[in-house]
């Protein structure tokens, strides 16, 4: 595209290109961002291994070693503790170590189906839903013009009520330790009666005032931290 930057010349000034029209505070950042501390990182997958264990003799891999996948559903390091847990039940349960051997390909095949399912709906989160569409089009202003924009204003529906609960019921319906009972709603519980007093304090306070016509105290951004570090490293 005739608006980037040419990456290859000045990198920050290729990011900046990016992201035109994004807030003051972004291209602070990038302005105060020195060439040499940008990297790329380059992201790999990688297709199941359907036909190959897992296990050679007493050796078995796990996580990322078998089934790298890209983390745009955030389940890279959620898929090896269950690979973790799966493994530690299925040890603690093999009695003699002549058995080792084979409990360990039987991990492989308890694990096999779903870490596969997983990495395909990763890739498809990161081809499909990353690179195929953009920001939705709205007739209230002038981003999401372009052809991706209004295929992700009529898909968006059907992605909000049909692939995404679709996708995330799978991800969180398994439960490697048994179904937890009550113990989310218990958490919930103690969270609640903890934190709810100091935040409704805070609010009754900030309440009064407002009503006072006084400016209510709030903490110093990042930014206004940044901004204000950068000055007296200026002085």
């Amino acid at each position: 595209r005739g608006d980037q930057a040419d990456p290859e010349e000045d990198l920050v000034q290729y990011i900046k290109s990016l992201h035109q029209g994004w807030s003051d505070e972004v291209h602070y950042v990038l302005d105060n961002t020195p060439k040499e501390s940008v990297e790329q990182r380059d992201l790999y997958d990688r297709a199941p291994e359907l036909l190959r264990s897992w296990a050679d003799g007493n050796v078995v891999l796990c996580g990322d070693a078998v089934h790298p996948m890209m983390p745009n559903l955030g389940q890279g390091g959620c898929q090896a503790i269950e690979d973790a847990y799966v493994l530690t039940e299925m040890l603690a349960n093999t009695k003699k170590t002549t058995d080792l051997e084979k409990t360990l390909k039987e991990f492989y095949k308890r694990r096999i189906v779903r870490v596969s399912i997983v990495q395909f709906l990763s890739r498809l989160a990161s081809d499909l839903i990353i690179n195929a569409f953009d920001t939705p089009w709205s007739p209230h202003d002038d981003k999401g013009r372009s052809w991706k924009s209004y295929l992700t204003f009529f898909w968006k529906p059907v992605l909000q009520l049909a692939i995404f609960p679709a996708q995330f019921a799978y991800l969180y319906s398994y439960h490697p330790t048994g179904s937890m009972g009550g113990l989310p709603k218990k958490l919930e519980e103690k969270w609640r009666e903890k934190h709810r007093p100091r935040s409704e304090e805070a609010f009754e306070e900030a309440d009064r005032v407002r009503r006072d016509g006084g400016k209510v105290k709030v903490k110093a951004s990042f930014f206004q931290k940044a901004e204000e570090i950068g000055e007296k490293v200026e002085a």
